[in-house]
């Protein structure tokens, strides 16, 4: 089994891209699972638009190895995010809206016209950091990244094992929350391995209807 673990932090070493390497070393205790680490920044990827909605540029090389690799060759994806103003870092967003060539199946639609999502295949956890308290991220959940990247990603058709934030603006010195993050990547890798499917909230998430241009 092949796992694509993507940090999206521009600040190498730090928060997020640390609990990813955390998560990492949990997935690599259970046998049979290799991992790949990509840092997003290193992809060219060109801002979304409707010229480049259908696949990837010639010059975006790079960016197409890696959504061969989702729509091919993986059983799990990973995504590590900073909290940036409630969101994600524009180069994320971008990312995830340039894979709708390979996510949705605009030919094929449901009866509100919604397209059919391609990435059941895999299995998706996501990792964020940020600087607001647990408790309130809690009562908040639905205005923070982990949220919306489930929604999207289940949108997308893909399995959702889990999220995980963090809560402390210096994570990377935090041994309590990176061992969770090593735990919660054991518990991921040996789900995986054993080819369990999401929570029961996952699969009755609704899923709003989207025009498909």
């Amino acid at each position: 089994m092949k796992v694509l673990a993507i940090s999206s932090s521009p600040s190498r070493g730090r928060n997020s891209d640390t609990m990813l390497d955390y998560f990492i070393s949990g997935i690599k205790k259970v046998p049979g699972i290799e991992v790949e680490k990509v840092y997003l920044d290193d992809i060219h990827i060109n801002y979304y638009k409707r010229q480049n909605s259908t696949g990837a540029e010639i010059e975006e090389e790079d960016f197409r190895k890696l959504t061969d690799k989702i729509s091919k060759d993986i059983s799990g994806l990973v995504i590590s995010t900073p909290t940036y103003n409630f969101s994600v870092p524009a180069h994320l967003k971008n990312f995830i809206d340039r894979i709708r060539f390979i996510a949705l199946d605009l030919k094929n639609t449901n009866k509100f016209d919604q397209p059919r999502g391609m990435l059941g295949h895999i299995k998706t956890y996501f990792l964020v950091s940020g600087g607001t308290p647990n408790w309130a991220e809690k009562i908040l959940f639905f205005t923070f990244p982990a949220f919306w990247l489930r929604g999207v990603f289940l949108y997308f058709g893909a399995q959702v094992m889990g999220a995980f934030y963090s809560g402390d603006t210096n994570t990377f010195n935090n041994p309590k929350v990176l061992n969770k993050c090593y735990k919660k990547g054991m518990r991921y890798g040996r789900k995986l391995a054993s080819h369990k499917g999401q929570g029961i909230l996952e699969n009755i998430f609704w899923r709003p209807p989207q025009t498909k241009n």
